[in-house]
């Protein structure tokens, strides 16, 4: 799909400013949820198992977000 938008900029600078904290909150998520999953004071395997799939959705939360800043930036 083309998206020829033109956006003012003030506003382009908004969304990626918004976006850009998602992309941390999500990284910061990731980053959470992948030290849970090996903290020693985790026994359970399936605590571990459940925090390491979090960790790779959040993970592909920050992929997402930054695919559509790249859309916001070269498009928009």
């Amino acid at each position: 799909q083309s998206w020829n938008l033109k956006m003012d900029s003030a506003i382009k600078h908004k969304i990626l400013g918004e976006f850009e904290t998602m992309r941390l909150i999500e990284q910061d998520a990731h980053e959470l949820y992948l030290k849970a999953s090996t903290d020693p004071n985790v026994t359970d395997p399936r605590m571990r198992t459940c925090f390491q799939r979090i960790a790779r959705d959040e993970e592909h939360h920050v992929e997402l977000v930054e695919r559509i800043m790249n859309i916001v930036r070269n498009c928009l």
